[in-house]
């Protein structure tokens, strides 16, 4: 599969009675494919070299840069949709 077919969906704005759908980013990914790999916290943060405050804000569903999300995908060989999705944010 071509990675433009893996990331097709990535970005898809919702609409719901002609009002858009306020999106987060989400992590679960990203905490799937580490135990894919057998990859815990400490050595995904050694990996890609990312802080432990920059982790948990992923692991709380915060934003971060878009260099960490690129030395994540360099560290683990893969693209971007495969640590993150956009889903309703259930707090609008």
């Amino acid at each position: 599969e071509k990675s433009e077919d893996l990331c097709y969906n990535i970005i898809d704005t919702e609409f719901m009675n002609g009002e858009i759908v306020m999106l987060k980013i989400s992590y679960k990914k990203l905490f799937k494919k580490m135990i894919d790999l057998d990859l815990n916290n400490t050595e995904l943060m050694e990996k890609t070299n990312i802080s432990r405050s920059t982790f948990y804000k992923m692991k709380n569903g915060e934003n971060i840069t878009t260099d960490v999300l690129l030395r994540i995908c360099e560290g683990l060989n893969c693209n971007l949709c495969e640590i993150m999705e956009l889903v309703k944010d259930e707090n609008d």
